[in-house]
């Protein structure tokens, strides 16, 4: 936040003669005068017990006190000589730039546009047009909206994450085998964040993600999801309480629907540097498989560090644990839904050149099922391992070019769930805001 000292501003102004200042006032004035604000202040602070209240003595150690970084003890004072001499024009200006520190903005802006009605010099006027411009810029509340629509194209070579050959135990059909396709995807997603102050702001999202295949139509699917939340910052640490909603379809078809709650902590302990945690609880149920409805618990933590290079890089490592419920046990909700599972990720965001930023991240998940498999005898164990990079070209007009290639293997004591697919996409965004 700007800071322009009281001496600054009072050395510019009109001339006053109103002041009869005592011996100690004008100590302090002459501190101000050479810039040496923290003794000034402290030098106050030894004549406070003999002269507050006098309107003299409260203006010099007002301003003291608010180029010494003690904000809220200067307005006090200044508060004090405004209620005895209101039209004062050089207490409005130093108690406006004591509003502007506490962030009471509205006072601020009001103070400082009366002084400018008195045609102060010009060099005031600036100052002053400086400080009514910051709090425009930090009026609250804000309302911003913004939004992206991207279209892809891609191939898909395992779009249902089948085995690649025939099993030992059972006999698959061809549709059962993985195979690939062409497909067409659809993401878009709008966003609206009210900051009602300075620290306190409330976030809404809607959002939809669909994929389209050539031939395979039965496999397309599409989800639609909505976000909100409230979030409250504190120095360093930012909070979040939200919750969300969303609705999974499978050829045209609703399949599943989720709701859940959330809450995170963010962490800031340089400019370089970032910590968050967090958690929630989730409702999942099934519109035709009721058997598979559970509740999913989830802990999620991440750590971000900027380093040092021509590619600006930013390193990226996370964790996750949970925990999948299955609302109604059975043979096949323990054996397929009930299951603790967990994980990490880490990767790296680089910038080759300022348009251009390079994404590659190593995603590890562990899920260990509760129930034994009816056919197989066995608890099922199944490991995914996930290398996915994407790339962000930055156009004119906000328009950006996408790329994006994955490759998944899925390892599992159960041969019916190892798999392996790669995928591999273009296409393009519009951002809006």
């Amino acid at each position: 936040m700007l800071k322009l000292p009281g001496v600054l501003l009072l050395t510019a102004l009109f001339s006053t003669n109103s002041y009869a200042v005592a011996s100690g006032a004008d100590m302090i004035k002459e501190l101000l005068d050479a810039g040496r604000f923290n003794e000034a202040y402290e030098l106050a602070m030894t004549y406070l017990s003999g002269y507050e209240g006098d309107p003299e003595f409260d203006f010099q150690y007002g301003v003291a006190a608010i180029d010494s970084g003690n904000a809220s003890e200067g307005v006090f004072a200044l508060e004090r000589v405004a209620f005895t001499d209101p039209d004062n024009p050089l207490v409005r200006l130093e108690l406006a730039r004591g509003y502007y520190l506490l962030n009471q903005l509205g006072k601020a802006k009001q103070l400082f546009e009366q002084v400018l009605q008195l045609n102060p010099p010009e060099n005031v006027q600036i100052r002053i047009a400086k400080y009514l411009q910051l709090i425009e810029q930090n009026s609250y509340p804000v309302t911003k909206v913004a939004g992206f629509v991207e279209i892809w194209r891609g191939f898909d070579n395992n779009i249902n994450s089948g085995p690649e050959s025939q099993t030992d135990l059972v006999t698959l059909s061809d549709d059962a085998l993985g195979r690939g396709d062409q497909f067409n995807r659809v993401r878009v997603k709008g966003s609206i964040v009210h900051q009602y102050q300075i620290d306190r702001k409330l976030d809404f999202s809607l959002g939809g993600n669909f994929r389209y295949y050539d031939t395979e139509t039965e496999q397309d699917y599409g989800t639609v999801t909505i976000n909100g939340g409230h979030t409250w910052a504190d120095k360093k640490d930012r909070y979040r309480l939200g919750g969300v909603m969303q609705k999974y379809m499978r050829d045209g078809k609703s399949y599943r629907d989720l709701l859940g709650i959330n809450a995170s902590w963010t962490h800031s302990p340089n400019k370089d540097s970032q910590l968050r945690l967090s958690t929630g609880v989730s409702s999942l149920d099934y519109v035709d498989s009721s058997w598979k409805d559970a509740t999913q618990y989830h802990l999620q933590g991440n750590y971000f560090q900027a380093g040092k290079g021509s590619w600006q890089p930013v390193w990226f490592a996370g964790f996750f644990v949970g925990e999948e419920t299955p609302d109604t046990a059975g043979i096949l909700a323990d054996s397929q839904v009930d299951r603790f599972f967990w994980g990490s990720n880490i990767g790296v965001q680089l910038q080759p050149r300022s348009d251009l930023i390079l994404t590659p991240v190593i995603t590890y998940q562990s899920s260990r099922y509760k129930g034994e498999d009816w056919l197989y005898a066995v608890k099922r164990q199944d490991d995914f391992t996930m290398l996915n990079v994407n790339l962000e070209w930055a156009l004119e007009n906000n328009w950006d070019l996408l790329a994006n290639i994955s490759s998944n293997h899925a390892n599992s004591n159960i041969e019916l769930y190892e798999y392996d697919r790669q995928q591999a996409m273009l296409g393009l965004r519009y951002s809006f805001k």
